[in-house]
């Protein structure tokens, strides 16, 4: 069963989809049984200038535990001529301030754009202007004291030092520093349906920027101090091995900034108004007759009773319709989305109950923290000890937010089912 949100039906099956935005039936769709959300609860959450200034800390300290690993010394031997625990002479000094400001781009730019909040009397129009020429001007600083220091360092070294520094220069135009999404709860399908595209396309953006964050902050903090080493003897396997758990650890460490468990909300309450469709098995529709008489009797009563799709309208739960000459039957409390839509389908998929994604990141999370308890337990060089007790704490914080995020989600949503639940139950007597 659906209630139409406009006067304009699908043909061909529900191949071709024709809209009339400008028809007023659009206001027909409020008997639709909406979906009910649970008010979120307002709980302390860290701004995005306080996770870019935890990351850009946590990347500089992984960083100069790499370089103690590297120009540590044996100066507690007795035949050891040097009194210093580092060779902090043969660190060079070029590629320390490269990479520092590099790694501290994001927390600086985020800090000078929220000066603006300071000055309450701005236009839009001026605070676009003011961004604007923010970003071009810090942009043209920072490539300016980079290749500075590119050059200083191609001075005292080779050619492939500096090709190594600059080689990751793609940058994914992420969506940081441009707010929390909003959901506008319509009740109209096309525009539920596009709220569902700008929404996944800032969840796939985000989540394109996680995996380049990571891997870049690794390969200047964890990789390229092992490949502008001069000269120097250290155990590779530690090393690397540090790096890659310095990566586990940045990229969950992103997942927990970049999804919040707001963000997850906004995406399930989207979820709830789009909806599912499930194929139907027409075949075993018509093996439950008996007979093959009986089963083709069945399949024509079937696809006689079955309406075809229709892009304006608002499915409620169990509806069957016809789409493209198979049966689909909606799962979610109403359904908008369009069959066979694999994007459609994922998202609710993945957002109708975000407690199984947030329930998954704890698990990973609580191995990386044993892994790094286990590594400890065997290693028996300082400076490793170090370096794994450092990256070990700064898990157990993003632990902490990932798990309070499940719980959070977790009382939410099952209220949330239980309350549907009794409501259904409370409907149909």
């Amino acid at each position: 069963m659906g209630v139409e949100s406009h006067n304009e039906v699908n043909s061909g099956g529900g191949s071709h989809i024709a809209r009339d935005r400008n028809s007023s039936a659009y206001n027909n769709i409020d008997a639709a049984p909406m979906p009910k959300h649970i008010p979120f609860p307002e709980f302390t959450g860290s701004s995005e200038l306080i996770n870019e200034f935890v990351m850009f800390l946590f990347i500089t300290f992984a960083t100069a535990m790499q370089f103690i690993n590297i120009y540590r010394t044996i100066w507690w031997v007795p035949e050891s001529n040097t009194y210093h625990a580092v060779n902090v002479y043969l660190i060079e000094p070029y590629l320390v301030a490269f990479i520092v400001l590099l790694m501290s781009r994001r927390f600086l730019f985020c800090l000078i754009i929220r000066t603006q909040d300071l000055t309450q009397n701005i236009t839009i129009e001026k605070r676009r202007f003011y961004k604007k020429a923010v970003r071009y001007s810090f942009t043209c600083l920072l490539l300016l004291i980079l290749g500075i220091c590119a050059y200083k360092i191609y001075l005292k070294h080779t050619f492939m030092p500096v090709f190594l520094l600059v080689y990751p220069s793609y940058e994914v135009e992420g969506a940081y520093f441009n707010g929390m999404p909003m959901h506008c709860c319509s009740s109209c399908p096309d525009i539920i349906r596009e709220e569902i595209d700008v929404l996944r396309n800032d969840f796939n953006i985000r989540f394109k920027q996680i995996l380049f964050t990571s891997l870049l902050n690794v390969y200047y903090a964890g990789i390229v101090p092992c490949l502008v080493a001069a000269s120097m003897y250290y155990n590779t396997v530690w090393v690397y091995q540090n790096a890659f758990y310095v990566w586990i650890s940045c990229l969950t460490m992103a997942f927990a900034f970049g999804f919040p468990a707001k963000y997850s909300d906004i995406m399930h309450r989207a979820s709830l108004h789009l909806g599912y469709w499930s194929q139907m098995d027409m075949r075993a529709i018509g093996g439950n007759s008996g007979s093959s008489s009986a089963s083709s009797n069945n399949s024509n009563s079937t696809s006689g009773s079955t309406t075809v799709w229709k892009a304006n309208t608002v499915w409620t739960q169990n509806s069957v319709v016809k789409f493209d000459g198979e049966l689909f039957s909606s799962c979610g409390p109403v359904t908008v989305a369009v069959p066979r839509n694999s994007s459609h389908s994922r998202f609710y998929k993945l957002f109708h109950n975000p407690t199984t994604m947030y329930m998954a990141l704890t698990g990973i999370q609580a191995s990386i923290v044993l892994t790094g308890l286990v590594a400890l337990y065997y290693t028996l060089e300082w400076h490793f000890i170090l370096s794994f007790s450092f990256t070990t704490l700064t898990n157990q914080f993003t632990f902490f937010k990932i798990m309070r995020d499940y719980l959070v989600t977790k009382r939410i949503y099952t209220s949330e089912i239980s309350i549907a639940e009794q409501t259904k139950a409370f409907n149909s007597n």
